[in-house]
């Protein structure tokens, strides 16, 4: 019985030094460093591929990020399929959203994105960790799995995400799934290194709205205002709400679509074939992640305009709806079909 024992003690100090030598930590471990690396961080280069599962045809994109301390950021996201860039950019002049081949740049004074933070952004998956006292926590080999709650305005079917981090605690794949673990979104990283060097001028607004091949220059539609313009109606209307009028109007810049919703939340939605547009003075409200695109949201008391270019058509949101509204309306159009 005794000789029994010891061998049992011995089997267990062999697995205790066995864990120990693979230098897994435990869960406050992995927290208290990720918490402590996020405060000292000075920079980071990530890239990988995000796919977006919530639509009839899956959703592709390229996503290339740039962090510099204390506030630089460059984030250039690649439709695969479509060949369009948006980048959102981050220096000491403000926040830009960015679309370079249809010449696009809205400026803004926002804490973006401290105050909307991105599923691909390493602080904004550190910050998840962070607060989720509730998360699940699992080691295995040289992979953390973590499974915390996931807050995302332009999904509200996401309620929970599994980040993997290897181990050095940075992220290799992250998975936005519904209540009923239903897979929203993938998100793959490729490459991630801490502190990454930069050009002197890599956050420079002039120089990302320049820095672009020519193939890529070619997507553009050389005569906008010539394209016929295909209009789509929204999948989703609050409720108590209907679609009142509708009419096309023509413009120096070709045609424009209206259509006027009233009921309890009266609103206008507008469709345009893609126009230039250029911001020199600071606008007062952020960029909106929506599902397929980045929004432009502004706010004058309390009316807001939400607008956003997929696909070559200009779209704007006009009403006196909450932000969660403008954003599901503004998603619903993305699979509905043209008229």
């Amino acid at each position: 019985m005794c000789r029994k024992q010891w061998y049992l003690f011995l089997l267990l100090g062999i697995l205790v030094l066995g864990l120990t030598g693979c230098g897994m930590k435990g869960e406050q471990d992995v927290v208290s460093e990720l918490a402590q690396r996020a405060e000292k961080m000075e920079s980071y280069l990530s890239h990988g591929k995000m796919t977006i599962l919530t639509s009839s045809q899956p959703q592709e994109y390229d996503i290339e990020v740039w962090y510099m301390k204390p506030f630089y950021y460059r984030i250039a996201i690649k439709n695969v399929k479509k060949n369009i860039t948006q980048i959102l950019l981050r220096n000491e002049d403000g926040v830009y959203v960015m679309t370079p081949q249809l010449k696009k740049s809205f400026r803004f004074q926002s804490d973006w994105p401290q105050s909307n933070g991105q599923i691909y952004l390493y602080q904004s998956i550190i910050q998840s960790i962070i607060d989720d006292e509730e998360r699940h926590f699992q080691a295995d080999k040289k992979t953390y799995q973590l499974e915390v709650a996931a807050k995302y305005p332009f999904n509200s079917e996401a309620t929970k995400q599994k980040i993997w981090l290897d181990s050095k605690l940075l992220p290799t794949k992250l998975d936005v799934l519904s209540e009923q673990n239903e897979p929203l979104i993938h998100v793959r990283f490729d490459r991630f290194h801490l502190d990454a060097s930069f050009d002197k001028d890599a956050f420079d607004t002039e120089r990302n709205m320049k820095d672009l091949s020519t193939d890529s220059r070619q997507t553009l539609v050389p005569d906008q205002k010539n394209r016929e313009l295909a209009t789509v109606l929204p999948g989703y209307v609050p409720e108590k709400s209907h679609l009142s009028s509708e009419q096309t109007i023509q413009t120096p810049n070709g045609p424009v679509s209206i259509m006027r919703f009233q009921g309890e939340k009266t609103f206008t939605l507008t469709e345009r074939v893609a126009q230039p547009v250029a911001t020199s003075l600071p606008l007062m409200g952020k960029p909106i992640e929506l599902k397929r695109t980045v929004g432009v949201l502004l706010e004058t008391g309390d009316q807001k305009r939400l607008s956003w270019t997929y696909q070559g058509i200009d779209y704007e949101i006009v009403g006196q709806l909450t932000e969660e509204e403008m954003i599901e309306i503004a998603n619903s159009t993305f699979d509905q079909p043209y008229k």
